[in-house]
């Protein structure tokens, strides 16, 4: 016998609901302000001690302090970006609380790096005041417990190569980090940016910083969501079906 047309219906709704009961939510943003319209609002900075410049906001075509030609921001206005007149170590940085139950996470954003030096020398410190050559970028995520200035991190994302030179235009770099998230639900972590320079200057450009998360709904979501369509069931014949381990009603004619 074939099943009434109000039967389908409700299958796919139901297998719809399934579905996003079993992926998740949609991705949400944890990062404020990433695309850097508001200026640097929900960002810090920070500079060594007797560091030149530092991070600013930027828009069109010059450096924020020196006026330098660089790229324009590749999203939107405004971005953020590295400037100065001499030789320094900076950060840019943003807190963030990991949410529960992530089920998928991607973080991605822009970068820009102008070197003036033509080649990156990449220690393992981000110190400048040293006899070493130090021009490099790194991109890192840490626990707000670790020096901002440290090297090590919980997953680096991003590091100068020794001996390459800066880059025309901005880069789109995108990482997983669903594992780390996992790892830390609950916690505080912190995405850093530091710009290192002693060898000449480098103007280091961020912009489209966005971290996607999915979360799986919690058991009591789901069962209000089950309970729901209980209710919005018709009075009538009740029709069920199991299905890859989903319960799908179906409402025939009475009797």
């Amino acid at each position: 016998m074939q099943a009434p047309a109000a039967f389908h219906r409700l299958l796919g709704s139901a297998a719809l609901c399934g579905a996003l009961a079993a992926t998740g939510a949609p991705a949400q943003a944890v990062l404020v302000n990433g695309g850097f319209e508001s200026g640097l609002d929900g960002w810090t900075v920070a500079d060594l001690p007797g560091s030149d410049g530092g991070f600013r906001s930027q828009s069109g075509s010059g450096s924020p302090l020196t006026a330098s030609p660089v790229a324009a921001p590749p999203q939107g206005t405004r971005a953020a970006m590295s400037d100065a007149e001499g030789p320094g170590a900076h950060v840019l940085y943003q807190d963030f609380v990991v949410p529960a139950g992530v089920s998928t996470a991607l973080l991605s954003f822009q970068l820009y790096v102008r070197n003036d030096a033509g080649e990156a020398f990449v220690p393992e410190t981000l110190a400048f005041a040293t006899p070493a050559l130090n021009q490099q970028v790194r991109v890192d995520l840490l626990l707000p417990s670790a020096d901002v200035f440290a090297t090590d991190s919980l997953q680096p994302l991003y590091r100068s190569t020794p001996g390459t030179a800066g880059q025309a235009a901005y880069q789109l770099l995108s990482f997983d980090v669903a594992a780390l998230l996992q790892a830390h639900e609950g916690q505080t972590l912190r995405l850093r940016f530091a710009d290192t320079n002693n060898v000449a200057l480098q103007n280091v450009g961020v912009d489209a910083v966005n971290l996607a998360v999915s979360v799986v709904p919690e058991p009591a979501t789901a069962g209000m969501l089950a309970l729901s369509w209980k209710v919005l069931i018709p009075a009538g014949l009740v029709n069920v079906l199991l299905v890859g381990g989903l319960i799908l009603l179906g409402v025939g004619p009475r009797a």
